[in-house]
């Protein structure tokens, strides 16, 4: 098996992490969002999104998994977007290509978002996930992440009600 790296994100691999993007919502939310949405997911879309995040600065970061010659997942995370105090950071975006998945990639994403979190000097990382995606919610709990009690109903994402749980973990 090809080793895994972690390295910044840069503006050639918009592209990739598109695919990776559409791939990974479609298999990691199927029954969880409307078929319809799900097959109308655009890679160009997406490339634009990517794209245009990666050509401006700002606090957030983007990382990717590099296996072999090619990109399996990217990790987006910077400052939280909640309400919250700014000592806390916040995985925004995790994912994987569904090929690569249970190979270690998700993990090392993680590792590497909660590594950055600590030497910008932030106390918790979180992150929001799909109430009834009991998957990522078993991975998030299996890297030490725990439901702290918050929830809220996304209506922006699909255009209907996505009910959403927080997970935290502390920064030693």
């Amino acid at each position: 098996m090809a080793k895994l790296s972690i390295r910044e994100a840069i503006s050639a691999d918009a592209h990739a992490i598109a695919e990776i993007h559409v791939a990974a919502w479609r298999a990691a939310y199927r029954g969880l969002m409307p078929d319809e949405y799900l097959a109308a997911l655009s890679i160009e879309q997406r490339y634009d999104r990517w794209s245009k995040a990666l050509s401006r600065p700002g606090p957030a970061k983007l990382a990717v998994v590099q296996f072999g010659e090619g990109i399996a997942g990217f990790c987006s995370f910077g400052p939280t977007r909640d309400e919250a105090p700014s000592d806390i950071a916040e995985i925004y975006s995790l994912n994987v290509h569904p090929e690569r998945w249970r190979q270690g990639a998700g993990r090392l994403l993680c590792e590497h978002a909660f590594r950055e979190a600590a030497a910008r000097e932030h106390t918790a990382m979180t992150l929001w996930v799909l109430k009834g995606n009991d998957g990522a919610r078993r991975f998030y709990e299996r890297l030490g992440y725990a439901h702290d009690g918050t929830e809220k109903i996304d209506t922006q994402t699909i255009g209907s009600p996505l009910y959403d749980v927080r997970y935290r973990k502390a920064i030693a």
